[in-house]
C-alpha cells in the first residue's frame, strides 16, 4: 500500500489500476477471476488459442488481469493447477509492441532483448523451446491491447504482433495468451484473422460489479488496512452511484473508477482511522470526486506551471479516428520536450509537476514514461476538456497526416495514398493552429516532407489550374518545417469554391429533409465536405433535434410497439397482420417479417416480449402464437381462443400470459403448459358482462393486473384470487384506451378518448393530482407510458402529438416531440430511457430522444430572477412579487427546496420594493447577492442570514438601478444620473468620482458589468449604449448607436468581456464587438415577443434568450443561428436565465411564477454524436441521390 506523509497507507487505488503485488487489497472480483480460469483451462488443454478479455472502459479489466488472474496463476488455482511453476509475463503494447514483449521476456528469461525479438519474428512458437525459453509453460497477459491501434502507427507492425501472439498460443504446449481489450476496439481486432477464433468463442466479457461485490470492494480494503467505516457510508456510496437511474438498475462500468477515487479522497479526510460521511461529503462525493481531486492539484500549482501542465497533458492524449480523446503513454523525453525542459532546473520542475498529479493517482509514472491513470479523467475533469478541445481538430489532422505519410512510405510511396481535395483542405484549416504552437505540433520529419511534396506534384499533374503549393506546399523543406511548423496552403480557388458550394447545398437539403436520420446524415456530409457556417448550424441542430429516425415497413397503422428487455430490439405489429423486429442501434429490420396469421385479415395486431427477451408473443384476431426472437420461428400457439383478442401481457416471471378480449374478460394462461390458469376475470359482482378491454398491464411484482376498458374505467385484479381488487378507477368520461404501472408499482396511469391522462394511487385507487389534458385539445389519447425512473409520463394522441408530463405535478414538460398529422396509437420508452418509440396510423414508428433539449423535472415555484451556484448544485429564485421578498433555494438534482428561504432582515413595513430583480452567487458559492429597488443585499447561504444592511447610502436615497458582476463580488449602483461602485466582500464603496450619465441619456434603462469588473455598459432612453472604464470612470469611445432599434432593456457581457449583447424593441438581440465598437453579424431574430432575458454560456459560444413569447431560445454565436427547437413550458414572459457551470443546464424563471431546468447539453464531438443517433451511414443509392457529383464515402462509421 502507498503511504502518505505520515506513514499511513491508503488501501484504495483512486483512478490507478491494481498492480500484481496489490492483490491483498483486491476484493469483489473472486467470481470473475474464477470465470477467467475456467475459460482459460480448457483452451490450454486443447490445441491452444487466445483468450480475449473485453469490457467497457472503467469496468476494471486491467485490475482483474493484474491483481486477479496473475496471482491466481502464481498460486496454481484450479482448473489451471499446474500453472504455479509457469513463467508469467505482463506487457502492454506501447508504440513498439514486439520490442516491449521482447524486453519483458529478456528481463524474465534472460538474453538480450534484440535477440529475443529476432527469435520472435523468425518463429514465435520455437521461441518457447529455444535458447531463451521460459521455465515451464508461458502465461502471457497483454493488457490495454487497444494501444495496438492508438499508439502503433504502422499497420505492418500491428500484423506482425498479431502473428507472433497467434504463433505463441498455437499448439498443445503453446502459451496461455490472454488479451485485455476495451469493448469499443474489439471490431478492430476482428479485422485480423489471428483473433477471429478468440472473438467468436474465446471472448470473456467483464461485467460491472454487482452490489455485493461493490460492498466487498469498499469494506475489504478497509479491513486489511485496519480502518473503520462509519455506519451508513457504504449505503450512501452505493445509492449515489445509482442516483438518477431506474429502480433496480445495474451498476455501470464507469462507476468503479469514480467510487475508487471517492474512497481515496474520503481516506485522505479520515478521522482517527475512521472513514466518515462528513469526510466523504467534503471530498466531493462520488460524482464530483475526480474533478475535485484534479482541480485541487491544479489550483496548488503556481500560475506559470499551469501552462506547462497543459502541454504535458497534451502529450499524454491522442485523438482517435472517431475524433474521441484517448490516453497515450508518453516518454519522459517527449514530455520534457513539450514543456521546453531544456535545463536541469526546468526538468526538475516538470518532474515535480508529474509527481504532483501522480501523488493523487491521476497520472501513473513508469521508469521512462508517464500516462493518465484512467479514461475517467478525460470525461470527468471539465478543465482538461476545456484545455484540449480547441486542439481536437488540429491535433487529429496532425496525427492523421503523420500516420498517412507513414502508410505512403510503407507502401513504396504509391501515389494512391497521397492527399487530395478535402484531405488537403483539412490540413490547411489546421495550419494556423500548428504555426502558433510548434512545441505541441513539432516538425514531423522528412517522410512527411516528401509526402506533402508528392501530393503537390500529383495535384499539378492532375491539371489543377493554380498550383496547390506555391507558398510552401511543393517547396516544403525541413528548414521551413522547423521555422514555421507545417506550411500547407489551400487547394486552388475553384476546388475550394466547389467544396463550399456542395457543403451549403447539403446543409440546405438537411434543413428540408423530412426524416431526422436523413437530415442528420446530410448535416454530417455537409460538415465533412467543408466547414461552412451553414454546415455547422445544421450539425448543431441535428445534435439538438430530439428526432432519432423512424421504422418504416408496415402498410397500415401500427397498433403495438415494444422494446426488448435489453433494449437492443424493437418489435412492431400492425393491422397488416405482420410483426417486424428492428435493430435499435441501426434501425435496420432484423430478418424476415413474422406473419401473425395466415388469413392476414385486416385487424389489430398485438405483441409482447417475454421478460428474458427470447420469446415474442403475438395476438391477431383470435390467434395467439409464440415466436423465437433470434430465429423468427414459431414455437407454438395457445389453443381454443374463441374471442377476438384486444391485448396481451407477460407476467414479470414470464410464466403467465394475460389475454384480454373483445367480450370484456381477461384469461391468465400458463405459458409452458399452454393451458388456462383459473377462471376468466372481467365480470362484475352482479355478473353483468363488462364492455371490451383495450389494454392490460401487470404490476412490477406480478400480484396485480390492471385493465383499461370501454366502460370508461380501469380496474385492478388480484392475480392470485383472480378477483377485482378494490373499487374501479373512475373519472374518465369516455373509453379508457391504455393503462400502465409506474416502475415502482405504487401508481398507474391511464389514457382515454376524453383527451385526458390520469395518475392513480395503486393502493387507494384515487386519482393523484390534476388531470392531464393535451393543450392542443386532442379529442383522444390512445397511448400512455412511464419512463424507467417514473418521473415522466408520455402520452400519444389522435392529433399526432406526443407529450411528456412530470409525474410529480402532472404538468407538461416542454412541447410536443412529434408533429405528425396522423393519429398516434402507442408509445414506449427504451429500458435505459434514452429513446422513445411512437407508433402511428401512417404505418411508421417514430423514434425520439426524450431528454435532449427537454425540461428536467417539473416546474418549481419561482419568481422573476434566477441564479445557479458555481458548482451547479443549487438554484436560487425569487422576485415573484412585492409581497414575497424571499429568495428560495432548490437542490438541482432532486428539485427539493433547501431549508429556509433567504429573508430580508430589514424588510420595510408592508414588504414592498424588496423583491429581487437580479440574483448572483459569489464565486465560491457561499454568498448570494440580490438586487432590488430597495438596495443590494448579501446573504450567507449556509446560515441563511443577511450580512449587514443593503449596500447603498441613506443620504443618496434609494438606488434607481443596480448591476451585479457575474461573480457577485462587485456592484454598480445608479442613482441621480450617476453610478458608484461597491466591493461586496468589503462592504464599501470604491473610492473615486462616480460615472456621470450624460444628460441626453435621460434615464438608464439597463446596466451590465463585465466579468472582470473593468467595464460598465449602460443603455439610456436616448437609445444608445455607452461603455465606461471603471478604473478611470471615463467613457470609452463613442456610444454604440441603437437609434433605429428602439430602447434597450437588457445588457450582458460575454465571459471574456469582448462581446456585448443587447435587446431591442423589435424582438431581437444584437451583438457588439466592444473593442472594435461595431456590430457582430445580423440581429438574432426568432422571438415573437420582446426579449426580456439573456445569458451567455460559460464558454461564450452560446447565447440563451427568453421573451414575451414564453419561449427560451439558444443561439450558436459562431453562426448566429438558433440551435434546436425553442424550449417551451412557461406560460408567460421568461424574465430570467442562468447557465450551469458546464453549459449543459439552463435555469429559467418567468412571470408565470415558475422556475424550470432544461437540458441543453451539446456534445463535445457533434459529428460522433449525430452519427451515433443516426445509427448508420448513407447507402450508395442515397449518396448518389443527394451527392451525385462526389465519389461515395461513408460519412459515419
Amino acid at each position: 500500500m502507498e503511504e502518505d506523509g505520515n506513514g499511513a497507507a491508503c488501501p484504495y487505488q483512486g483512478l490507478a489500476p491494481f498492480k500484481i503485488d496489490g492483490s491483498e487489497l483486491f476484493f469483489g472480483r473472486a467470481r470473475a477471476t474464477r470465470g477467467l480460469l475456467e475459460r482459460l483451462g480448457p483452451r490450454l488443454e486443447g490445441r491452444g488459442s487466445i483468450l480475449l478479455v473485453s469490457g467497457a472502459s472503467g469496468v476494471g479489466k486491467s485490475s482483474l488481469l493484474r491483481a486477479g488472474l496473475m496471482p491466481a496463476l502464481a498460486e496454481g488455482e484450479p482448473p489451471v493447477a499446474g500453472a504455479r511453476g509457469w513463467t508469467r509475463l505482463l506487457v502492454t503494447p506501447t508504440s513498439s509492441p514486439l520490442r516491449a514483449l521482447a524486453e519483458a521476456w529478456a528481463d524474465t528469461c534472460g538474453g538480450r532483448a534484440e535477440a529475443v525479438e529476432e527469435q520472435l519474428r523468425d518463429d514465435p512458437h520455437r521461441a518457447l523451446s529455444g535458447p531463451f525459453a521460459p521455465d515451464g509453460r508461458l502465461a502471457l497477459v497483454v493488457d490495454q491491447f487497444e494501444e495496438l491501434f492508438t499508439l502503433v502507427a504502422a499497420e505492418q507492425e500491428r500484423q506482425e504482433f498479431a502473428r507472433v501472439l497467434h504463433g505463441l498460443a498455437e499448439g498443445p504446449e503453446g502459451a496461455g495468451v490472454v488479451i485485455g481489450l476495451r469493448a469499443d476496439y474489439w471490431d478492430r481486432c476482428a479485422a485480423y484473422p489471428q483473433f477471429a477464433e478468440a472473438i467468436q468463442d474465446g471472448q470473456v466479457i467483464v461485467e460491472p460489479m454487482a452490489e455485493e461485490d461493490l460492498r466487498l470492494a469498499i469494506t475489504g480494503p478497509a479491513a486489511v488496512a485496519g480502518l473503520e467505516i462509519e455506519p451508513g457510508l457504504v449505503d450512501i456510496l452505493l445509492d449515489e452511484l445509482r442516483a438518477g437511474r431506474e429502480a433496480g438498475a445495474r451498476y455501470e462500468a464507469g462507476d468503479l473508477p469514480l467510487l475508487s477515487q471517492a474512497l481515496r479522497n474520503t481516506w485522505e479526510r479520515r478521522e482517527k482511522g475512521r472513514l466518515t460521511i462528513r469526510g466523504y461529503e467534503e471530498s466531493g462525493r462520488v460524482r464530483d470526486s475526480v474533478r475535485r481531486t484534479a482541480d485541487d492539484v491544479l489550483e496548488r500549482l503556481p500560475s506559470q506551471d499551469r501552462r506547462t501542465a497543459l502541454r504535458i497533458f497534451r502529450r499524454m492524449t491522442l485523438i482517435t479516428e472517431g475524433g474521441r480523446l484517448a490516453r497515450r503513454k508518453a516518454t519522459l523525453a517527449e514530455i520534457r520536450a513539450a514543456a521546453s525542459a531544456d535545463s536541469a532546473e526546468r526538468r526538475s520542475r516538470v518532474d515535480a509537476l508529474l509527481s504532483a498529479f501522480a501523488g493523487r493517482r491521476l497520472l501513473t509514472l513508469h521508469e521512462d514514461a508517464a500516462e493518465i491513470s484512467h479514461d475517467a479523467l478525460l470525461t470527468e475533469w471539465p478543465a482538461l476538456r476545456q484545455w484540449l478541445e480547441p486542439d481536437l481538430v488540429a491535433q487529429q489532422a496532425y496525427d492523421r497526416l503523420v500516420e498517412d505519410a507513414g502508410q505512403w512510405d510503407e507502401h513504396n510511396r504509391d501515389s494512391a495514398f497521397l492527399y487530395r481535395g478535402a484531405r488537403l483542405l483539412s490540413v490547411q484549416d489546421s495550419r494556423p493552429r500548428w504555426d502558433r504552437d510548434p512545441e505541441t505540433f513539432p516538425p514531423p520529419g522528412p517522410v512527411v516532407e516528401g509526402f506533402v511534396a508528392a501530393s503537390a506534384r500529383e495535384a499539378r499533374r492532375a491539371g489543377r489550374r493554380r498550383a496547390l503549393a506555391l507558398t510552401g506546399l511543393a517547396m516544403l523543406s525541413a528548414t521551413a518545417l522547423v521555422a514555421a511548423g507545417i506550411a500547407i496552403v489551400a487547394a486552388d480557388d475553384a476546388d475550394r469554391q466547389r467544396g463550399v458550394a456542395v457543403s451549403r447545398q447539403l446543409a440546405a437539403q438537411s434543413e428540408i429533409a423530412g426524416d431526422p436520420v436523413t437530415s442528420s446524415l446530410l448535416a454530417v456530409a455537409a460538415w465533412r465536405t467543408a466547414h461552412t457556417p451553414e454546415a455547422r448550424h445544421r450539425l448543431l441542430n441535428a445534435a439538438a433535434d430530439p428526432g432519432r429516425g423512424s421504422l418504416k415497413g408496415h402498410r397500415s397503422f401500427v397498433r403495438s410497439v415494444e422494446f426488448s428487455p435489453d433494449g437492443k430490439i424493437i418489435a412492431t405489429s400492425g393491422s397488416d397482420g405482420i410483426a417486424r423486429l428492428w435493430d435499435t442501434a441501426s434501425r435496420a429490420q432484423l430478418g424476415a417479417p413474422i406473419v401473425l396469421s395466415p388469413t392476414r385479415t385486416a385487424s389489430e395486431g398485438h405483441i409482447a416480449f417475454s421478460p428474458d427477451g427470447r420469446v415474442l408473443a403475438s395476438a391477431f384476431l383470435s390467434e395467439i402464437r409464440f415466436w423465437d426472437v433470434s430465429t423468427h420461428r414459431e414455437l407454438g400457439a395457445l389453443p381454443d381462443i374463441r374471442e377476438v383478442v384486444k391485448a396481451i401481457a407477460f407476467a414479470p416471471d414470464g410464466k403467465t400470459l394475460a389475454v384480454a378480449n373483445l367480450k370484456g374478460t381477461v384469461q391468465l394462461w400458463d405459458v409452458a403448459a399452454r393451458r388456462p390458469h383459473g377462471d376468466a376475470m372481467g365480470r362484475a359482482a352482479t355478473g353483468s358482462a363488462l364492455t371490451p378491454i383495450n389494454d392490460v398491464a401487470f404490476s412490477p411484482d406480478g400480484r396485480r393486473l390492471a385493465t383499461a376498458s370501454w366502460d370508461r374505467t380501469a380496474r385492478l385484479w388480484d392475480t392470485a384470487t383472480q378477483k377485482q381488487a378494490g373499487a374501479s378507477l373512475t373519472g374518465h368520461t369516455d373509453d379508457v384506451m391504455d393503462v400502465a404501472f409506474s416502475p415502482d408499482g405504487t401508481s398507474l396511469a391511464t389514457a382515454g378518448m376524453d383527451g385526458t391522462a390520469r395518475l392513480w394511487d395503486a393502493a387507494t385507487h384515487r386519482q393523484i393530482g390534476r388531470t392531464m389534458r393535451d393543450p392542443s385539445g386532442s379529442p383522444d389519447l390512445y397511448g400512455v407510458a412511464f419512463n424507467p425512473d417514473g418521473t415522466r409520463l408520455a402520452t400519444a394522441g389522435s392529433n399526432g402529438a406526443f407529450r411528456l408530463w412530470a409525474t410529480a405535478d402532472q404538468r407538461e414538460v416542454g412541447g410536443s416531440l412529434s408533429a405528425n398529422r396522423y393519429p398516434l396509437q402507442r408509445v414506449r420508452f427504451s429500458p435505459d430511457g434514452r429513446l422513445v418509440a411512437i407508433a402511428g396510423d401512417d404505418g411508421v414508428v417514430r423514434l425520439g430522444d426524450p431528454v435532449v433539449f427537454r425540461q428536467i423535472g417539473g416546474a418549481m415555484p419561482g419568481g422573476t430572477a434566477v441564479a445557479l451556484s458555481p458548482d451547479g448544485k443549487t438554484l436560487a429564485a425569487g422576485g415573484a412579487d412585492g409581497s414575497d421578498p424571499a429568495i428560495h433555494l432548490w437542490d438541482v438534482a432532486t428539485q427539493h427546496r433547501l431549508g429556509a428561504p433567504l429573508e430580508p432582515a430589514d424588510r420595510p413595513r408592508g414588504g414592498r420594493n424588496v423583491s429581487a430583480i437580479e440574483i448572483r452567487f459569489g464565486r465560491d458559492g457561499r454568498t448570494l447577492v440580490a438586487e432590488s429597488s430597495h438596495g443590494a443585499r448579501v446573504w450567507d447561504v449556509a446560515s441563511r442570514r443577511q450580512i449587514g444592511t443593503p449596500l447603498h447610502t441613506a443620504e443618496r436615497g434609494r438606488p434607481d438601478d443596480i448591476a451585479i458582476s457575474p461573480g457577485g463580488g462587485f456592484l454598480a449602483v445608479e442613482s441621480d444620473d450617476s453610478v458608484r461602485f461597491w466591493k461586496v466582500a468589503e462592504r464599501r464603496e470604491v473610492a473615486g468620482p462616480p460615472v456621470r450619465i450624460p444628460h441626453e441619456a435621460s434615464v438608464i434603462s439597463a446596466m451590465a458589468l463585465s466579468p472582470d469588473g473593468a467595464s460598465l455598459a449602460t443603455a439610456g432612453f436616448d437609445r444608445k449604449v455607452r461603455v465606461f472604464d471603471v478604473a478611470t470612470r471615463r467613457q470609452i469611445g463613442a456610444p454604440l448607436p441603437f437609434t433605429t432599434y428602439g430602447f434597450v432593456d437588457v445588457l450582458a457581457f460575454s465571459p471574456d468581456g469582448g462581446t456585448l449583447a443587447a435587446t431591442a424593441d423589435d424582438d431581437t438581440v444584437r451583438l457588439w464587438d466592444v473593442a472594435r465598437r461595431g456590430p457582430v453579424g445580423s440581429p438574432l431574430s426568432g422571438h415573437t415577443g420582446q426579449v426580456a432575458a439573456i445569458a451567455f454560456s460559460p464558454d461564450g459560444r452560446t447565447l440563451a434568450t427568453g421573451g414575451g413569447d414564453d419561449a427560451v431560445r439558444l443561439w450558436d454565436l459562431a453562426t448566429q443561428r438558433q440551435i434546436g427547437p425553442a424550449l417551451t413550458g412557461h406560460k408567460r414572459t421568461v424574465t430570467g436565465i442562468a447557465f450551469g457551470r458546464d453549459g449543459s443546464t439552463v435555469a429559467t424563471v418567468g412571470e408565470d411564477g415558475t422556475a424550470r431546468l432544461w437540458n441543453v447539453a451539446l456534445p463535445a464531438d457533434p459529428v460522433a454524436a449525430v452519427c451515433a443517433g443516426a445509427g448508420r451511414s448513407f447507402t450508395r443509392d442515397e449518396w448518389k441521390r443527394y451527392v451525385p457529383q462526389e465519389k461515395y464515402r461513408r460519412v459515419c462509421p
